[in-house]
């Protein structure tokens, strides 16, 4: 899964993964479990798991459909109750209508799929920006295979410590999918006040738009763009580094192609991906003019 934004392409560099990748034709495949499950503190967005097999490297689009693990038994569990997780589509695992993760608690994921037995636990951190506003500016177009550019920036407070964020946008409620989105930390702004920080970019591209919808589009009045910042684990910031090295734009779902050497923090036989507890916060800004520039001069908040 490539990442089309340079910024990130530099921090993927730094990339935890310290072997070699390890990719194998079709004889020497060997199949896993991915596991696909990040709980957040938001009570309103469904929390759910994603299971999935690999598939070999060069295999077609009807193998990777077929990924999807299906019967599988899912809970997650803290200091206070059991949850069960129910499929509600092929592969997709949903916490009843509510559930949502909470700081403090210690989270332990638990699945049962086919005789085998694969668990993990995850605490969410503290969040470590407060998100007050963001804006956008029309940034051209026909550039480097882009059709139009926007730039996305923030105003708000980092907090003293040290951070990581996966950063996503969405346009009308749909969200980019990983493989577009950003993975950084806060040294450019640790500890400060932020105002008008250029997080990332808003990217309308055909073959995107084909593929993902609304969240490649061309901006028109009245669309509703939406940041959201989940504050990760150092541990979890180092995983989605060494999925960005590993993986191409082609890997949907995560992993299809066979996986290369990332860490984990399931236990079991076979198994890749990670569990991750993370808060969210979020900011939205409704176009009145595709192609302005800044025009909020907010000021910082005490």
């Amino acid at each position: 899964m490539k990442k089309w934004h340079f910024f990130l392409a530099g921090l993927a560099l730094m990339a935890a993964c310290t072997e070699k990748t390890d990719l194998r034709s079709d004889g020497e495949y060997n199949e896993y479990l991915v596991v696909d499950a990040t709980l957040t503190d938001q009570a309103g967005v469904p929390q759910q798991v994603m299971l999935s097999r690999t598939v070999p490297y060069f295999s077609d689009g009807q193998e990777q459909a077929a990924a999807a693990v299906r019967g599988a038994s899912v809970t997650v569990a803290d200091e206070e109750e059991t949850v069960r997780f129910s499929e509600q589509q092929p592969g997709v695992y949903v916490a009843p209508e509510g559930y949502h993760a909470e700081y403090g608690r210690n989270y332990r994921l638990w699945i049962e799929e086919g005789g085998n037995i694969y668990e993990a636990e995850a605490t969410m951190p503290e969040s470590g920006f407060r998100l007050d506003e963001i804006d956008y500016a029309w940034a051209g177009n026909k550039s480097m295979g882009v059709d139009s550019l926007w730039t996305v920036a923030i105003w708000g407070k980092d907090q003293p410590q040290t951070s990581f964020y996966y950063v996503t946008i969405g346009v009308n409620d749909r969200f980019y999918p990983f493989e577009l989105s950003e993975v950084l930390d806060d040294k450019y702004f640790n500890g400060n006040i932020v105002t008008g920080f250029p997080i990332t970019t808003l990217m309308q591209v055909s073959f995107l738009q084909k593929r993902y919808g609304d969240c490649c589009k061309y901006l028109e009045k009245g669309d509703v763009i939406t940041l959201q910042a989940h504050t990760l684990a150092k541990d979890y910031f180092d995983y989605l580094l060494s999925v960005t090295l590993n993986s191409s734009l082609s890997s949907i779902p995560l992993f299809s192609p066979q996986p290369a050497n990332c860490p984990t923090n399931i236990r079991g036989e076979n198994v890749v991906g990670y569990f991750a507890v993370t808060p969210v916060v979020s900011a939205s800004v409704t176009v009145d003019d595709p192609q302005r520039p800044y025009y909020k001069k907010l000021l910082p908040k005490p």
